[in-house]
């Protein structure tokens, strides 16, 4: 093989290794909501890592972040979101059988 194809094969190897380990070093945080509480409401996390909510309440909880520019949408079941710009980003649980919940997501 040429040192040039060799010097390429190596190169996608390191970059395809490396993408791997980025994928599977982001940890993934839950938020379960209850009834009228939220266990872990405030997190701090890395830049590229995942959240989700999981609602344990069995009624309907809708997430909303306090930038206009975060998601807003009903929990089910569970909503995973990346966070992928470090920053402070504030979020409010309704449950219309409850109160509204807040929490913070700290993203290094």
């Amino acid at each position: 093989m040429a040192p040039n194809k060799i010097a390429l094969a190596a190169f996608i190897l390191v970059a395809t290794v490396a993408m791997v380990a980025t994928q599977t070093l982001a940890a993934h945080v839950e938020v379960v909501v209850n009834l009228g509480s939220l266990r872990d409401a405030h997190i701090t996390i890395n830049r590229g890592d995942h959240v989700t909510w999981r609602n344990a309440s069995m009624k309907k909880a809708h997430l909303a972040f306090a930038a206009e520019s975060g998601p807003q949408v009903w929990i089910e079941g569970t909503v995973t979101v990346t966070f992928d710009k470090p920053g402070t980003y504030e979020y409010y649980v309704h449950q219309p059988q409850a109160r509204i919940l807040h929490g913070v997501v700290t993203v290094k």
